[in-house]
């Protein structure tokens, strides 16, 4: 295993940022098959204690910042993540973070030199109502975690508790840290940093104007928030690609004369392919309208939703010729994420879910 840990637990709106911060600490390193030839590594993320805030009634955590430390060729960058709670001061806001990257700390003033345009982050539709009236969803209510945490970078998923109702709730997935650069670009490390996350309201019309980095500024819900470009504009709009067949009729292109391009796909068919029994899987790709093509999602690929449930498993064999990895198989969960915004609806394929690396096997 040697580089990350996977987690499973159940928590509330209230008391998610003590949970990721407990998980957090408890990472000291990561688990390894000495046996197998691998080598220990530890984590390199820490709890920036002088700047996680509780709330003066529950005593829960309000605001987390954490550090993380990416390194790739060797080359280390150090970057921040601020996660606040809205629920504390607004009882309606009680199933949303607001994520934001920033970089370069003082801690003699206690800022920061760079703040990425804050990302909305919500596990559950918080204006819906029934007869007028809301759901009991509120920030006491449970919340499925499942984390996928790495040096360079953490994925997770959060699921509003189904139990309180069945249609406001939704899986939201989040990405914050470093892509995986390929081969030719292994020198991508002062702006590798990324940043989306799912939500149900829609993304802002403009940038708040102490965030606006011009017209393309990401909001990190339907597009990829990346820390620079390869000039070094800061916090431009990146969009994922992979590979995929056509999308379904109504999301595709329409042709003036073959009409609809969609290719439809039979509910119970399709996945796994009849003629390999094998779900096909793909890299994210992340890419830019002029600088193109930059790397990949670390440890989490796309695969399509069609005859697929939420939670599976899917297992990857291993190389035998990848010499990187000393173990055989890799499993993967997939998630259903479902959240009206998020980063698949810029993409080829809207029908895409997204699956993360949960365990080897040896």
């Amino acid at each position: 295993m040697a580089n990350f840990k996977y987690i499973e637990k159940i928590t509330t709106s209230k008391e998610l940022l003590d949970t990721i911060k407990t998980e957090i600490e408890q990472i000291t390193a990561y688990t390894h098959n000495a046996a197998a030839g691998e080598t220990q590594e530890k984590s390199t993320w820490t709890v920036m204690t002088e700047l996680t805030k509780k709330d003066s009634t529950s005593g829960k955590t309000s605001e987390l910042v954490l550090k993380g430390s990416t390194n790739i060729n060797n080359v280390k960058k150090d970057f921040y993540v601020k996660f606040v709670n809205p629920g504390f001061t607004n009882l309606k806001e009680h199933s949303s973070l607001t994520v934001q990257v920033l970089e370069e700390y003082s801690p003699t003033a206690k800022t920061f030199a760079t703040e990425g345009h804050p990302v909305n982050f919500e596990w559950a539709d918080e204006k819906f109502v029934v007869n007028g009236k809301p759901t009991d969803r509120d920030i006491n209510k449970p919340v499925y975690l499942y984390m996928n945490v790495m040096n360079n970078r953490i994925a997770l998923v959060a699921v509003g508790d189904p139990a309180v109702h069945f249609e406001d709730y939704r899986k939201s997935f989040l990405y914050v840290g470093a892509l995986k650069p390929f081969k030719y670009n292994m020198d991508d490390v002062g702006g590798n940093i990324m940043l989306t996350a799912g939500a149900v309201a829609p993304e802002p019309t403009l940038p708040i104007s102490s965030h606006d980095y011009g017209q393309y500024t990401s909001f990190g819900n339907n597009s990829l928030q990346m820390l620079a470009t390869k000039s070094g504009i800061r916090f431009q709009k990146h969009y994922p690609a992979f590979i995929t067949q056509a999308p379904q009729p109504g999301k595709a292109y329409v042709d003036s004369k073959l009409g609809d391009t969609g290719l439809l796909l039979e509910p119970q068919g399709f996945n796994a392919s009849a003629w390999t029994r094998r779900y096909h899987l793909s890299p994210v790709y992340v890419v830019h309208g002029y600088d193109g093509y930059r790397g990949s999602f670390d440890q989490c690929i796309a695969v399509s939703k069609n005859n697929i449930l939420h939670l599976d498993e899917l297992i990857v064999d291993v190389d035998p010729n990848d010499t990187t990895k000393k173990y055989k198989q890799e499993v993967y969960r997939y998630f259903d994420h479902n959240t009206e915004q998020n980063f698949m609806n810029y993409s080829a394929n809207v029908k895409m879910g997204i699956a993360f690396l949960k365990e080897v096997r040896y």
